[in-house]
């Protein structure tokens, strides 16, 4: 199965950043308006189970299924189960992301994406316009950290 994959590092420590994973739900539409336009839990409220759905403008949205949480290694997992990536002709996308602490104060953000169908590899800038994408998401939350 082909996997898609990227770092970040951001000023945050790692526990600060992972405290904050349960809450991204509510931050992320807050801090990026412009991109998400809301996000909420449909069955849950985010443990292993849990189902949110995302919506991102008129039609376009994604419902994923939290489906890997592992605190002790710092670790979540989500599965696409409508919309997103599925609707653009992948039949699977399972997005991780792990914090790994370099030092008190910074971590990385080790992204992962399994997905089945679709054409990433013939497609560069699809998975440069994926790059971005996390890293503008990610550098607004460190930024939105810092502040809170």
């Amino acid at each position: 199965m082909p996997v898609f994959s990227h770092e970040l590092e951001i000023g945050i420590s790692g526990a600060k950043f992972w405290a904050s994973v349960k809450d991204h739900t509510s931050i992320l539409p807050k801090i990026l308006p412009e991109d998400i336009a809301s996000m909420r839990f449909t069955q849950g409220a985010g443990e292993l189970g849990s189902v949110r759905i995302t919506k991102f403008g008129p039609g376009s949205y994604v419902k994923e299924k939290l489906v890997g949480l592992q605190p002790q290694k710092l670790c979540v997992t989500w599965a696409e189960i409508e919309g997103g990536h599925l609707r653009q002709g992948f039949s699977k996308w399972i997005f991780s992301y792990q914090v790994v602490a370099i030092d008190d104060a910074n971590c990385k953000l080790k992204f992962s994406v399994e997905y089945d169908g679709g054409d990433l590899d013939s497609s560069e800038g699809f998975m440069e316009d994926t790059r971005q994408n996390l890293t503008k998401t990610y550098k607004a939350l460190e930024q939105y950290l810092k502040q809170n």
